[in-house]
């Protein structure tokens, strides 16, 4: 059974939707914010996207960028269902990173082998990059564990709250990218969350104590934010 997020305002193709895909798990959402709200700062984790274009708050096609970087590192991905054949529409979804394109309605049979495909490539993938390494920092995205890895091969463990593990993971997303603190709080806490950029800073602050012994560091960029990078070797502490 996958995890599926169905971006889908039409209720009658929600019905329909649930009455084909049994086997699996579906969370309904109308809108583009409210599927930004599931997926920011990996709140929740969803296997596959199925996503229409069009929405009460926009183009599903031009929200598919930012829905995709809120999802990273993960790859989950996203099959655009709509009821628009035109296939300058088609060429603009595969341009900004859809997975696929099915017409509705969709053929019941059609719909599931295409599922199925893609959620064959995430099993793939998952076993590949469930863990993610950058120098001697090794985290296990499944497992919410962050170790840095010694010369003699030995870990230690690094002990993490919920919000440092998904800045750094966030910022391991793009080592060397820097992310405002803006986009921070909205990655991290969600953009229904007041959180100030002081509470951006403290964590940073608690976390870069928690790394002193590893070779990755997080850097400020002076009025831009923060970004994942290598100590000079002459600066890392013993």
């Amino acid at each position: 059974m996958a995890r599926i997020l169905c971006i889908e305002d039409s209720q009658e193709f929600q019905i329909y939707l649930t009455s084909i895909l049994k086997e699996h798990a579906l969370t309904f959402v109308t809108s583009s914010s409210e599927a930004l709200r599931l997926t920011e700062g990996g709140r929740d984790h969803f296997d596959l996207i199925l996503l229409d274009v069009s929405l009460p708050d926009g183009n599903g096609i031009k929200i598919l960028p930012r829905l995709k970087e809120t999802l990273a590192p993960r790859f989950v991905p996203v099959i655009i269902i709509s009821s628009d054949h035109d296939i300058i529409t088609k060429v603009a979804a595969f341009g900004v990173g859809a997975d696929d394109y099915i017409n509705k309605p969709p053929d019941p049979s059609e719909l599931r082998a295409r599922i199925e495909a893609k959620l064959r490539t995430v099993q793939s993938l998952t076993a590949e990059k469930s863990v993610l390494e950058y120098s001697d920092l090794v985290i296990d995205l499944d497992k919410m564990t962050v170790e840095i890895l010694a010369k003699d091969a030995s870990r230690k463990q690094v002990d993490l709250t919920p919000y440092e593990f998904k800045i750094l993971r966030l910022l391991l997303s793009r080592p060397g990218q820097v992310y405002s603190r803006e986009i921070i709080i909205d990655r991290v806490w969600g953009i229904d969350k007041f959180i100030t950029s002081r509470t951006v800073d403290a964590h940073v602050s608690h976390l870069r104590k928690k790394l002193v012994q590893s070779e990755v560091q997080i850097e400020t960029v002076l009025s831009a934010g923060y970004k994942l990078a290598l100590k000079d070797k002459s600066s890392k502490k013993a």
